[in-house]
Order: structure tokens, then C-alpha cells, then sequence
């Protein structure tokens, strides 16, 4: 039987990053947090968080905020980056699997 893969949290540094991009963008862009907060439709609680880099933003949170101010997603996520690490799935499968191919 298949085992769900657990969400994995981003590192440290790269919420850090957001959390800077973020907080220089909205000041860049003469908004308290509060002003984002409605022009984004997203809690002011939610966007302190953000800044302080205590958590991530779902996708749609980061198109809110990136269109409030008029900035791209990409200038939000900007100095993130990521390596895949490889992902070891356990599968109990006491089946078989037969392929017929014509012409073979």
C-alpha cells in the first residue's frame, strides 16, 4: 500500500527570502500592511507572517499580493531556489503487471 508523501516545509532561507521580498516591495510600494492587506484581500495577520517569514503563502496568495503591488509572482519568489532531494516511496504491491504489444 502506498504511503502519503508528508509536505515538506521550504528551508528556513528561502522564507527568509520571501519575507524580504515582500516586505521591501510593499514599502517600495508606499503600503502599510494594513493597505495591502485590503487592496490584496489577505489577512494582515496572514501578511505579518509572511514578512516575518513564519510561513509560506498558498499560490493564490502570492498573485494577490504580486497584483496589489504591481509586481510580478516572480519578483515575490525572487532569490528562491530549490534542489530537489529524491523521494523514496514505499510500494507493498504483491501484483504483476503484463503488457500485451501487438507486433511483438
Amino acid at each position: 500500500m502506498n504511503r502519503p508523501i508528508p509536505a515538506r516545509e521550504l528551508p528556513c532561507e528561502a522564507r527568509a527570502r520571501i519575507a524580504d521580498n515582500v516586505f521591501l516591495l510593499r514599502k517600495h510600494a508606499g503600503y502599510s500592511q494594513e493597505d495591502l492587506s485590503k487592496l490584496a484581500m489577505v489577512s494582515v495577520d496572514r501578511i505579518g507572517k509572511i514578512e516575518n517569514g513564519r510561513v509560506t503563502g498558498k499560490f493564490d496568495t502570492y498573485v494577490r499580493l504580486a497584483g496589489s503591488l504591481s509586481v510580478r509572482v516572480h519578483d515575490l519568489l525572487a532569490g528562491v531556489t530549490w534542489t530537489p532531494a529524491s523521494i523514496e516511496l514505499e510500494v507493498d504491491a504483491v501484483y504483476e503487471v503484463e503488457f500485451d504489444v501487438e507486433g511483438r
